[in-house]
């Protein structure tokens, strides 16, 4: 993996201060004797010195290594402020012998050690540097512990207990030491692969990798983005390769959503095979997990609506409605099983209130003219939908987003990514969540608005269609209150108040419709949602 050659000189003179620091408070607990610390103290402006003339010479590194190198400088900082915090903690001592411990020493040693690594480490064109400098810390994690045992056995004693409590503090000192170690490790290996990353994310691509039997140190990796969900999303490629092609996608994140989108990309192999990317890896670690992937060739469909290429989006529209019904078709089980649209709705209220709380109202009335609670449309719609007919279940993505379906012009075939939610359970789901994510688009370029409602309309004549073609005739109603729940529940991924408010109105206004319905079979039949709602 690649690195810069080029080390600043103030990086060079920052380390050497920082030893000295570290040396002379060692020194001070060896001997007790305050001079060692006053020098310690002194220290200071040299490092604070140096570390700004690293910040200001690392403005003229490459923007891709900057991240890393400036985390990398602040980190020492770190270092340096938690060992003046080491020094004010052992001042404070009245007996140095509760803290003259051969771990307190042994951990000053891999301290040192440490900091000597650091510019062989950025030096290493491989990384086994800059990942023996990060697990210097499980050996500081462990001296720390077994100080802290000991301390433990001694406050049983009732004996010096203010000693023992300075004590605590300082080897609560010794593990801020080993963290900042740890951060500058990760900050290495993230200026080596060129991105930004924590070192059980980096052990995780390891393992993915190692599975592969492909080699770390003849790979990058560079971010693609992140999910709603806080998932990291980066591309794996070959240095070697002149094409600079993505071999692989790599994802990482919450165990239980990975878990799922892993059984979600292999049931979607088994019941329609190529609409999911392959499946190379699984790797668990703790509570979080990666996934490793085929990357899959194409554009997803919000990127294609944002650079005006309206051809293409309606090409991939096309295909994806001659590819729904093969799916729903070959997939339907005979079972039906109602989406819950009022429930999904009534789950994720709070959050809606979290991000926006001027909805959540009480009953507002003018004259004869009243609004009705949320809460209270959500439970009436309820009530409806109990009563509408289900088509039987078919398998649908679960989270039909435009940024979940990729397209590929040039053999004008869509792909599925992030199936996480994949499940039996009724279409209309699919196609309401597809049209709202149209809406939310924060872009309020006129010309791409009024695209966005162009194909908005198009879904909703396709899924009318559809509907006929299997004889569904409540698809109108169930949709109706499908676009109100995404319409509502959209409003939590929406900071401008403005947008916020026109989806908020738009889910509102649905609900207030299709609940004051009579309950005859005409009313019911002839229902249709309108169009102007699609539109700005």
């Amino acid at each position: 993996m690649t690195s810069s050659n080029e080390q600043p000189d103030a990086l060079g003179f920052l380390i050497l201060e920082i030893r000295k620091q570290l040396r002379l408070i060692e020194r001070f607990l060896q001997t007790g004797e305050l001079r060692y610390a006053s020098s310690s103290l002194k220290r200071r402006d040299y490092i604070d010195n140096y570390h700004i003339q690293l910040v200001n010479r690392l403005q003229q590194v490459p923007a891709e290594n900057f991240y890393s190198l400036n985390h990398m400088s602040y980190s020492l900082r770190a270092f340096s402020h938690s060992l003046d915090d080491l020094v004010f903690h052992s001042r404070q001592l009245k007996h140095f012998n509760w803290i003259q411990h051969k771990r307190v020493f042994e951990s000053f040693s891999l301290l040192l050690d440490g900091l000597d690594s650091i510019e062989a480490a950025l030096a290493d064109p491989q990384l086994q540097s800059a990942l023996k400098l990060c697990r210097s810390k499980v050996q500081l994690d462990k001296n720390t512990d077994k100080l802290r045992e000991k301390l433990a056995k001694l406050a049983n004693r009732n004996q010096h207990n203010e000693d023992l409590l300075q004590a605590s503090f300082i080897i609560h000192d010794l593990s801020k030491l080993g963290e900042a170690l740890l951060h500058i490790g990760e900050a290495i290996i993230s200026e080596k692969i060129g991105q930004p990353i924590e070192i059980q994310r980096y052990r995780s691509l390891e393992a993915t990798l190692t599975q592969l039997e492909l080699n770390t140190d003849d790979l990058s990796i560079h971010s693609l983005g992140e999910t709603k969900s806080g998932c990291l999303i980066s591309g794996v490629k070959n240095q070697d390769d002149d094409e600079d092609k993505i071999i692989a996608v790599f994802k990482q994140g919450d165990q239980t959503k990975l878990k799922e989108e892993k059984l979600g990309i292999q049931r979607w192999q088994k019941k329609y095979p190529g609409i999911a990317p392959k499946l190379y890896s699984y790797h668990r670690s703790g509570d979080k997990a990666a996934l490793l992937y085929e990357y899959l060739e194409g554009d997803t469909l919000d990127s294609l609506l944002i650079k005006h290429q309206y051809t293409k989006v309606n090409q991939a529209l096309d295909a994806l409605f001659s590819l729904l019904p093969k799916i729903w078709q070959d997939t339907q089980i005979d079972q039906p099983v109602g989406a819950s649209f009022m429930q999904q709705l009534k789950k994720r209220l709070p959050d809606i209130y979290q991000v926006h709380p001027e909805f959540e109202v009480s009953q507002n009335k003018i004259g004869e003219l009243k609004q009705e609670r949320l809460e209270t449309l959500i439970k009436q719609g309820a009530l409806l939908e109990s009563k509408l007919t289900v088509p039987m279940a078919v398998y649908i993505h679960g989270d039909f987003n435009l940024d979940n379906i990729l397209f590929d012009s040039h053999g004008q075939t869509i792909n599925f990514i992030d199936l996480h939610r994949s499940d039996y359970l009724d279409y209309v789901q699919d196609l309401s969540v597809l049209m709202v994510s149209h809406y939310r688009l924060m872009n309020f370029d006129p010309e791409v608005r009024k695209q966005l409602a162009l194909s908005m309309d198009r879904i909703y004549d396709f899924g009318a269609d559809y509907a006929q073609t299997i004889q569904d005739t409540h698809f109108h109603l169930r949709l109706g209150l499908g676009l109100a729940r995404s319409f509502l529940t959209s409003t939590r991924f929406v900071l401008d108040q403005s947008h916020a408010k026109s989806m908020h109105f738009r889910g509102r206004y649905l609900l207030e419709n299709l609940v004051q319905l009579t309950q005859s079979q005409q009313d019911l039949l002839t229902y249709r949602i309108p169009k102007e709602l699609f539109r700005d």
